[in-house]
Parts: C-alpha cells; sequence; structure tokens
C-alpha cells in the first residue's frame, strides 16, 4: 500500500508538471525521493544486500545434487567391465560443525541489509539539501528576473524625464547618456539572470528525477520568517543520530562479525555426506548377479582440525582486531566533525537572519532615498546623475536583499542535514 501510495504522488506530481502547475518546494522533495536517480540505485543495492541475506539464510542446511554419467569401454576393456552403461547418482551433504559460521554468516548478512538501508538514508539527506538548495537557486534567479524588469521601467522613466529636459534645453546630454549606459548594463543583468533560472531548473529537473524539464514554476517567493535561530538546537548530542554516524557503527558491527568468522577458521569442521549411485547398462554391470541393473549408497564423514599454519590465522584475527580499533577512532572523530558541523550551520544560519535584517533596513532607507530624489529632480534642486545614484544604490540594495533571504533559506537547510532531520 505504502509503494501504491507513493506511485499515486508521482504520478498526481508528474501530472502537475505536465499541466504547468506552480511546485511547491514538498513537491520537489516527494519528487526527488521517489525518482531521483541515486536514491533509485540506493534502493536496488538494498535488494541485492537482501538476496545476499536470503543466501545466507540458505546457509547450513543440507544441499542435494543429481547427476548422470555416461559410458562406453572398447577393447579390451569391454572384456573386463561393462561395455556400456549409464549411472545417475544423488548426493546429499550436510555441514554438522563449523564454529558457528553459519549463525555469523547470517548475522553478516543481515548487517549487510541494516548498512545499505543506513546508505540510503545518506543519500537521501544529501539529495533532499540539494534539493532545496537547487529549489532557492530557482526562487532567486525569478526574484532577479524580477527586479531586473523593475529597475528597467524606473531608467526608462527617468530616461523619458531627462531627454524631454534636454530636448527643452534644460540639461546636459550626458545626463540622458548615462541612463543609457545603465539600461545597457541592466540589460545584460536581465540576460544573465535569464540563463541563471535556465541553468538552475535544469539543476532541479535533474535532481527531481524530470529529466531536462525546464517548462515548470515554482510558487514559492522570499517571503515568511528569517528570524534566528536559538542555541537549543545546538546542544550536546545534536546530530548524533545521522546517517553517517550509523554507518560507521555498523562497519564496526560488521568488523566483530568478521573477527569471529576468522576465530572459527581455527576451530575443527566436520560434514557428513550420503551418495546413492545406481547403474543402468549391458548386462553384467551388477557384479553380484551379472544383470543390467545395480543400486547402492554409500556415505562419508569428514573432519577436518587446523593443527599448524606458522601463526597466519592468528595474525589474521590480529589484523581484524587492530582495523575494527581503527574504526572506533574513525567514529568518535566523525561525532566531534558532526558537531562542529552543526554548530557551524546554527552560527551560518544566525548571521544570514542578521544579514536579512540589515538588508532590509539598507533597502528601506535605499526605498526613501530613491523617493526623496526623485521629489527633488520634479523640484530642480538636484540633477539626473543623482537620481541615477539613488535608483542604482536601491537596485543594490534589492539585490542584496534577495541574496540574504536566498541564503537564509538555504543556511536553513544546511542546518537541518547538520542535524539529520532533513
Amino acid at each position: 500500500m505504502k509503494y501504491v501510495s507513493f506511485l499515486i504522488t508521482g504520478v498526481l506530481l508528474a501530472g502537475a508538471v505536465a499541466a504547468q502547475q506552480p511546485l511547491t518546494l514538498e513537491q520537489c522533495r516527494q519528487l526527488a525521493s521517489q525518482r531521483n536517480h541515486r536514491l533509485q540505485a540506493a534502493a536496488l543495492n538494498i535488494a541485492a544486500a537482501k538476496a545476499r541475506q536470503a543466501q545466507a539464510e540458505a546457509g547450513g542446511k543440507p544441499t542435494v545434487d543429481v547427476s548422470a554419467t555416461g559410458f562406453y569401454f572398447g577393447k579390451p576393456l569391454n572384456s573386463l567391465l561393462p561395455e556400456y552403461g549409464i549411472s545417475p547418482g544423488v548426493s546429499i551433504s550436510q555441514s554438522v560443525y563449523n564454529g558457528n559460521k553459519v549463525k555469523l554468516g547470517k548475522a553478516l548478512a543481515a548487517n549487510g541489509v541494516t548498512l545499505e538501508e543506513e546508505q540510503r538514508a545518506l543519500t537521501a539527506s544529501e539529495v533532499l539539501y540539494n534539493t532545496d538548495k537547487a529549489y532557492w537557486q530557482v526562487v532567486a534567479a525569478g526574484e532577479k528576473i524580477k527586479l531586473a524588469v523593475q529597475y528597467n521601467k524606473q531608467l526608462q522613466a527617468l530616461y523619458t524625464d531627462l531627454n524631454n529636459q534636454y530636448q527643452a534645453g534644460i540639461t546636459y546630454k550626458n545626463d540622458v547618456l548615462r541612463i543609457k549606459v545603465q539600461q545597457n548594463e541592466n540589460e545584460l543583468n536581465l540576460l544573465q539572470a535569464r540563463d541563471a533560472l535556465t541553468l538552475a531548473q535544469l539543476s532541479l529537473a535533474q535532481i527531481t528525477g524530470l529529466d531536462s524539464a525546464t517548462g515548470f514554476t515554482i510558487s514559492d517567493t522570499i517571503t515568511g520568517s528569517f528570524s534566528p535561530v536559538l542555541n537549543d538546537t545546538v546542544q550536546a548530542g545534536a546530530g548524533l543520530s545521522r546517517p553517517e554516524l550509523r554507518i560507521l557503527q555498523r562497519n564496526i558491527a560488521a568488523g566483530k562479525i568478521q573477527e569471529n568468522l576468522l576465530k572459527a577458521d581455527q576451530l575443527p569442521s566436520v560434514n557428513l555426506g550420503v551418495n546413492g549411485v545406481t547403474a543402468f547398462g549391458k548386462q553384467g554391470i551388477n557384479p553380484t548377479s551379472s544383470s543390467n541393473f545395480m543400486a547402492t549408497w554409500y556415505s562419508m564423514l569428514s573432519v577436518n582440525i587446523p593443527v599448524f599454519d606458522w601463526g597466519k590465522r592468528k595474525q589474521k584475527v590480529k589484523e581484524q582486531q587492530y582495523k575494527i580499533q581503527a574504526q572506533e577512532y574513525q567514529l568518535k572523530e566523525q561525532e566531534e566533525l558532526i558537531s562542529l558541523e552543526v554548530r557551524q550551520a546554527w552560527l551560518q544560519l544566525n548571521q544570514s537572519a542578521r544579514r536579512v535584517e540589515l538588508s532590509a533596513a539598507s533597502l528601506e532607507q535605499a526605498e526613501e532615498n530613491l523617493r526623496l530624489s526623485t521629489d527633488r529632480l520634479k523640484a530642480g534642486t538636484i540633477i539626473g546623475k543623482d537620481v541615477l545614484e539613488a535608483q542604482t544604490l536601491w537596485q543594490q540594495a534589492f539585490s542584496d536583499m534577495i541574496d540574504a533571504k536566498v541564503t537564509y533559506k538555504v543556511n536553513e537547510a544546511a542546518l537541518r542535514k547538520a542535524l539529520g532531520t532533513s
């Protein structure tokens, strides 16, 4: 039922894209979870691990093999042995004792399944973070396009006013040419913003499994809350449930199982085999009755006891123990690095919040400066150059506000990833 639900959701989302309906961030995350190539590969790796587990579960059970051999003897052997015949046979083998290797093999295979599931969880965390990042890059590019269009309208209005003044002999041609230069630069900015939007859409489409589609739109804008995050989220232990740590823990567990398997190589092994043999052929194939049919069976018990190998098996165990100790140190280091990453992500997010606050203040001041400059131009107390400078300051302040808000959103996603809650 869960798979059917995911399938229906995927179909509905794909239909929304096809209908050019705006996508939300949550919809993009769902698409990435269901259609991203890395996650699909991770799911297949889990399936492969489960297949290995099924193989391990069959370990220790009896095995049955059937064989058939045909023969023909020429002279002079046909005078001593039956000239021709066929001999079907069946053999049954059973491991009686092998140092607990079967149980250890099952535990190792089960650990392998869990390890692949944790690896998929790690991949999902990375994919969702990249989805958030690409999504807000699309938002940023769209906002930069709106800004360039709005700025162009302001420049065109100023150009019209100054050109009229120039035609009336009130101002200099240089003021008009300054506007044209700024218009050309803004046209380049608009072109760059549109190219950035295309690239951002392609990146988001690749992550979410939309192939190379760029015809979709998104519903979000850079509005909402951009508040600092309290220190409670980065208290001791935050982020210690991340997949990276669980993967290392699983590797250590697998290493310990491998150590026990190497120790089992030093123990005796006992195997029992039962074989049934039949033969059909020329009369005389049965030496007891000279008939053309014979049936018999035999069994074998083999015992293998390791005695002396110049310490080779013992050194293999030591080697594995050293590897486990090294992995334990890696786990400790990773825990420290994750704690540092969480702290850094928290600081960067709060820096972004402060940057949004300062950018908002700068934009408000730039808007007021632009309003006053426009009024003074109409009153004739300043020239067009001053208004152009005010417009440029407003455009830069608005652009900084877009960058600050998008950076906050990306850093917010980075903090979720660092905490293991993405």
